[in-house]
């Protein structure tokens, strides 16, 4: 018999289970809330809301609710949010699964807001002329593998390298 046969195959277990035994059941549903909530933001107050505001706690209150504290960076955004407070209830409720939402307060949160992910960078085509460069930059190294990782660390620069903005500084 081949000693593999003999190693024991590792079981593949879900992480919740230890991460309620390590923070607590009730702690750890409100992390995946607060979580799910602020992955839902943009959706439940819209674009120019959610760069301004953002989601900070959910404190458990009487009956069994919860109140959302939401951060704001000016007084303005905390107006919208009291006059919101009904349909981002609902959308909570959508959007989060948040069933218990009770109350929704503010807080003054100076550079609060969730930025909107930027698009990936555009890879352009690297020339043979160029490739051949960086070749020859890395000639000289006798590692192998180092030399091959350089090379491709270096053509990766070249590809994802942005031309537009060091024109337009210079």
């Amino acid at each position: 018999m081949s000693p593999r046969n003999k190693r024991s195959r590792s079981t593949l277990q879900g992480i919740h289970a230890n991460l309620a035994k390590i923070l607590g059941e009730e702690s750890l549903d409100a992390l995946i809330s607060l979580a799910r909530l602020r992955r839902a933001w943009p959706h439940i107050v819209g674009t120019m809301m959610s760069t301004r505001t953002e989601p900070l706690q959910l404190q458990p209150i009487e009956n069994d609710g919860l109140c959302l504290w939401v951060g704001v960076d000016h007084s303005i955004m905390a107006q919208q949010i009291r006059f919101l407070r009904d349909d981002i209830r609902k959308a909570c409720f959508k959007h989060a699964g948040l069933t218990n939402l009770h109350r929704i307060s503010t807080r003054m949160h100076p550079g609060s807001g969730i930025q909107p992910s930027k698009a990936a960078p555009q890879r352009r085509k690297v020339s043979f002329h160029e490739m051949r460069i960086l070749a020859l930059n890395v000639a000289s190294i006798k590692d192998r593998p180092l030399r091959k990782a350089m090379f491709q660390a270096q053509l990766a620069q070249l590809a994802y390298d942005d031309h537009e903005n060091d024109q337009a500084t210079t």
